[in-house]
């Protein structure tokens, strides 16, 4: 792949990102390699190189898609172990097609049980912010309302107009009630807010989040007004390298105003420590910021509407165990 390919290919990626989120573009990304294996002619040596190339342009990513990332070294390990070297190309495609709908399900199992661990944290009459809603965060919205008949409302800040759409519309469905305003006009809303729910492309070793452009500002306001902040992550988000080596895109173009000619330099992503962060809620309960558990999963039944610890063996850090992502 030459470097307009490439450079094309990370723009669409974002793109996909900006207006699908994070999760979805990674189980899109999936499905588009499941598509590709299906269709794919040649022998066993062409397809090892060509998936080489696509793991290789993958990772460089900008920013990196750690969810994909993580995604893609366990499928090498399924290679590994149950490739063989007999096997033909028919046989290859089984065994890697299996491999990469058994990522894909993990993956949605993961974001299922963050948004279930994330219902208990919706009360009655909160009002609730969200800024460039993930899958997640809106999944525990709609939800909480529905199985649970919790009532708040939701304070929509308005950055992406495909991602504002899709989620008055989601909200509308549920019948939850909802305000839309520009995320730069949150100061004239803040007062009356309980909470704030993010989600996040990445969280690096150094306790960073890599998210949506605006993200940081809206958690500083919130942080300022005594507005706790919530973070929903799959830990397959949770990367073991810095945020300064997660390749973020950063542009440097000429402007003018007027008769004034400058440089402005654009980065496509945000970076959010994670002591502005109140409460982070994975898959496996609320870990704080170093990973370690603080809490156990809650279970709230919806017939009853009571809370009950889950029972089930909790490991005691957050982060899944690979190096390279």
């Amino acid at each position: 792949m030459n470097k307009d390919s490439k450079t094309s290919m990370y723009k669409l990626i974002r793109d996909l990102s900006d207006v699908q989120g994070i999760a979805r573009m990674t189980v899109l990304c999936l499905n588009a390699f499941i598509e590709s294996i299906r269709q794919l002619k040649c022998t066993r040596e062409q397809f090892d190189s060509l998936y080489k190339e696509l793991a290789h342009t993958v990772r460089k990513a900008e920013p990196n898609i750690i969810p994909l990332m993580h995604l893609l070294e366990y499928f090498e390990q399924d290679m590994a172990r149950e490739l063989k070297p007999e096997m033909d190309m028919t046989a290859v495609r089984e065994v890697t097609i299996k491999s990469i709908e058994q990522r894909i399900a993990q993956f949605k199992r993961n974001a299922a049980t963050v948004t279930q661990n994330g219902l208990s944290y919706v009360e009655n009459n909160d009002v609730i912010i969200v800024h460039s809603a993930s899958t997640v965060v809106t999944n525990i919205l709609i939800q909480a309302k529905e199985k649970l008949g919790r009532n708040f409302k939701v304070i929509i800040l308005d950055l992406s107009p495909e991602r504002t759409r899709q989620t008055v519309q989601a909200l509308r469905d549920a019948d939850i009630e909802y305000l839309v305003t520009p995320d730069h006009n949150l100061s004239h809303h803040i007062e009356g807010a309980t909470k704030i729910f993010v989600g996040a492309m990445t969280i690096t070793k150094d306790q960073k989040i890599v998210a949506p452009v605006g993200t940081a500002g809206t958690v500083s306001i919130c942080r300022l007004h005594d507005v706790k902040v919530h973070l929903f992550a799959n830990t397959l988000h949770f990367s073991h390298r810095d945020s300064t080596e997660q390749n973020i895109f950063k542009v440097k173009e000429d402007a003018q105003i007027g008769m004034v000619d400058f440089s402005m330099t654009t980065h496509s992503h945000d970076l959010v420590s994670l002591r502005f962060i109140d409460h982070i809620v994975t898959e496996i309960g609320e870990v704080c910021a170093e990973g370690n558990l603080i809490a156990p999963p809650v279970r709230v039944r919806p017939s009853t509407g009571v809370e009950e610890e889950d029972s089930v063996f909790v490991p005691h850090n957050a982060f899944p165990e690979m190096s390279p992502a």
